[in-house]
């Protein structure tokens, strides 16, 4: 057997679900009579699909459970980059863009599959946009860096993110309750239960709501954006049917129904169409006003169209996990359902309160219902099925797991639009065209589409791993995994009736929605909105497509004997060499008005690393080296589209090759009763080829290009003390946090403009928790203590529009939460 690694039971694993003790946050660490120093404890992760000791695990993951979580006041998945390296949550969207190690999903986006896995309780969530961590009851959490394309598969080529949630037992009705008030009209409530309903069966009950104002202050309707509005329930029933056979049963639903996505706008290229053309019934452009509203952010202000500004969506998911215990393995069936509907996204994307751009699914249903059409409302799901052995052979020296998944993907009626201007009407100045015309004479322009699309993807995959003990200290895991995803897509084009529309408003109709030259004041007494736009469905497609990949895995594990930990003053230490290979599914991305094939994401990954426990285990640090080699990384970018000059395109599209290199340490240091956490992430992500063709048929090189919104750097340190006192244990705590510049540039003109880089970031958080029994827990805690204006993600158009938006981090924060427990 190998020094420390220990073999956990299934039924240990579920047990063991709500002990996990961390690494990048303040260490959970145990004192006796018979011990004068804290110490670290053990630390089970699950990231090979099975229990093990976090410094056995030949991969680079942090661990953090639900104590370590609360202890540092995290609450929401966006929280999560500040205490692990090499991960990068953006804030520029309702739904999460995760990264790990420079790969995600920029948008959210049913067309592309994401770049790290996200799972809950086993059960793979194919979409973003559910914030489950936000809502459930988290037992513990496990960020997995580097492709796992063998035990998790497809859409893992960054990482993974296993969510757990908490087990009920037997042994008597208890619960939780925790409140938390702060600034920003900030209220949480949470609220978990364990009710026993027999010897051998119980559930555990969850409530969560959470609700803020927000904490900018729209200058259009004066209400607050960046706000908090979702509710949640779940419960989770374990059942020991008997000594062989353990049912687990998950269900959940979540409600998030928001005010959508506000952004600083900061004017790049006064010169750019949309920038510069006439807005109906304003005095000035885009662009003027663009720098005009640039300043309102110090006054925590922004500019936003109300109704081009909503989030809503609501998540169901029913699952049911039964474990056997057999002779040679331990079987193990995950089946689920996971649903979306009451769905409603619409982004102002001109960033100002002029309604100049609007896109999304209520863009869309809003001028096709408008124009008398029946639009059916949108609906997602997916059906689950994964089967897998695990097994302990040639005397226990043999670990061996293999099994089958099957996913089925089904998102009906996506509405989405692109509407410029007011209703789709702008104006385009003559002076932008012939120079020296001047600019009262305007040419009206209707610039507006609409699509309604769906989806149906079904993958299916095979995977076998085996870690074998091959000689004292070594450990040899060998796997390969075959998945194939079959992806089906059609879509429906809709656009403007063209002369119905200006012979509605006296117009003459030249060509692409262009109609003839009329004054400003005409211009502005054009009735926008009535009639509507007449639509004719202008062409539809189907397409299906087939992708397959084989993906190989080998680690070479080595642990220290006691001879050389005795050597080294160490209490344990391990290495290991990783070559692995990660799979992104391909796909059918929208480029205008067609179809097209996007390829698969491959990557050949090697990864160095070591772990090690020293001084008693008061001391761990963990780290790896890696280089991850992509070919045809997937990418989404904008251009300019066939119908003009406002008619921007974003899509899907293969850039070629990428190198993504780098190195992530963390350090955990127990001083009896102070604990220090650190940690640092380095990525080095950079474009071999990456040619894109442009509306005029010419190339365009984008390979000096940084990948967008990864971050080279990001390190944090976290400081607590527990300090006893006659009234209970108070401990003050203080967080640091630092992140180098994000690029957002979405276009190839974005790169020449230095608004397109956002500036570095360095948050610091504080806390005083005071702990007067085992019941009761009362923090005061203040984020971003020194109030610093940063931002934390957008968009940069250098083109077409000729703007940024920027989407700033939160200002300083403060509260008080209360946690209290019971039991019976």
């Amino acid at each position: 057997m190998m020094n420390n690694n220990k073999k956990y039971t299934a039924w240990q694993k579920t047990l063991m679900g709500g002990v996990l003790a961390t690494v990048s946050m303040p260490a959970i660490w145990i004192g006796s009579s018979t011990k004068a120093y804290a110490q670290l404890e053990e630390v089970v992760v699950t990231a090979r699909r099975r229990a093990e000791n976090l410094q056995d695990t030949p991969i680079s993951v942090s661990a953090i459970s639900g104590d370590a979580l609360e202890d540092a006041g995290i609450t929401g998945i966006m929280d999560i980059k500040s205490v692990v390296p090499n991960v990068s949550i953006t804030n520029g969207a309702k739904s999460a863009s995760i990264f790990v190690r420079g790969i995600g999903q920029r948008q959210t986006n049913p067309e592309n599959d994401p770049g790290v896995g996200q799972y809950l309780n086993g059960i793979y969530i194919p979409r973003q946009d559910a914030l489950v961590m936000d809502a459930v009851d988290v037992a513990n959490i496990q960020i997995l860096r580097g492709p796992q394309g063998t035990l998790f598969g497809k859409n893992n080529t960054g990482g993974a993110m296993l969510i757990e949630t908490k087990a009920p037992h037997y042994q008597g009705f208890d619960g939780t309750l925790g409140v938390t008030y702060g600034n920003y009209g900030r209220q949480n409530i949470k609220l978990g239960m364990n009710v026993p309903l027999a010897d051998k069966m119980g559930v555990r009950l969850n409530f969560s709501d959470k609700q803020m104002d927000g904490y900018e202050k729209n200058i259009v309707d004066g209400r607050t954006y960046r706000d908090e509005d979702r509710r949640a329930v779940s419960a989770r029933l374990t059942w020991d049917v008997s000594d062989k056979l353990l049912l687990d049963a998950f269900a959940f639903h979540s409600q998030q129904h928001e005010r959508g996505l506000s952004a600083t706008c900061e004017l790049l290229n006064p010169n750019a169409s949309v920038a510069f053309f006439a807005i109906h019934r304003e005095d000035i452009s885009l662009g003027q006003q663009c720098a005009n509203e640039a300043p309102l952010v110090h006054d925590g202000k922004v500019g936003v169209t109300p109704e081009d500004s909503v989030y809503d969506v609501e998540t169901t998911m029913l699952a049911l996990t039964a474990t056997w215990q057999l002779s040679l393995f331990d079987v193990e069936s995950i089946t689920s359902w996971t649903g979306q509907d009451n769905i409603g996204f619409v982004d102002d994307v001109d960033y100002t309160s002029f309604s100049v751009i609007r896109t999304g699914a209520y863009s869309a249903t809003r001028v096709l219902e408008a124009d008398g059409q029946d639009i059916a409302d949108e609906r997602r799901s997916q059906i689950t099925q994964e089967l897998k052995f695990n097994g302990a052979f040639l005397e226990d020296t043999l670990d061996l797991t293999f099994g089958l998944f099957y996913a089925h993907e089904i998102i009906d009626d996506i509405p989405n639009a692109q509407v410029v201007g007011n209703n789709g009407l702008i104006g385009i100045p003559t002076e932008f065209l012939i120079p020296g015309t001047g600019s009262n004479l305007v040419l009206p322009f209707l610039s507006a589409n609409a699509n309604i699309t769906n989806f149906d993807n079904t993958t299916l995959a095979g995977f076998v791993q085996g870690s074998w003990d091959f000689a004292e200290n070594w450990q040899l895991t060998l796997g390969v995994r075959y998945t194939r995803d079959e992806k089906y897509r059609d879509i429906i084009n809709y656009q403007p009736d063209f002369t119905s529309y200006g012979l509605a408003r006296g117009l003459i109709h030249a060509q692409g929605g262009i109609y003839n030259p009329v004054t400003k004041a005409q211009f502005d007494a054009i009735d926008a909105i009535n009639p509507p736009i007449p639509y004719n469905q202008v062409g539809s497609a189907k397409f299906e497509e087939t992708f397959s990949q084989t993906t190989p895995l080998l680690t070479l594990t080595w642990f220290a004997n006691d001879a050389v930990l005795d050597t080294l003053g160490l209490d344990s230490l391990m290495t290991y060499f990783t070559a692995s290979q990660g799979y992104k599914g391909g796909g059918l991305a929208l480029r205008g008005q067609r179809l097209s094939r996007f390829e698969p994401e491959v990557l050949n990954n090697t990864e160095i690393g070591f772990k090690f426990d020293g001084w008693q285990s008061r001391l761990r640090l963990n780290g790896a080296i890696y280089r991850m080699d992509y070919t045809d990384i997937q990418i989404t970018q904008a251009e300019q589209g066939p119908n003009g000059p406002t008619d921007v395109i974003v899509f899907v599209t293969n850039a070629g090759e990428a190198v993504v290199q780098g190195a992530e340490f963390e350090a955990t240091l127990a001083l009896d009763a102070l604990s220090i956490n650190a940690s640092m992430g380095y990525t080095d992500a950079q474009y071999r080829e990456y040619l894109v063709s442009e509306i005029d048929g010419s190339l365009s090189d984008r390979s000096e290009e940084p990948f967008a919104l990864v971050p080279e750097h990001n390190r944090s340190a976290m400081l607590s003390y527990e300090w006893f006192t006659p009234i209970g244990m108070v401990i003050p705590s203080l967080h640091y946090f630092y992140q180098s510049e994000l690029y957002i540039g979405f276009d190839t003109a974005a790169f020449n403009y230095s608004g397109a880089t956002l500036g570095q970031s360095e948050v610091f958080n504080g806390r005083l928790t005071w702990v007067p029994s085992e019941d009761l827990r009362v923090a005061l805690f203040v984020n971003n203590l020194k109030d610093t204006l940063d931002y934390g993600a957008g968009v940069a158009l250098g083109d077409n529009l000729g703007v940024a938006g920027k989407n700033r981090t939160p200002p300083r924060m403060f509260g008080m939460e209360i946690n209290w427990s019971w039991g019976i």
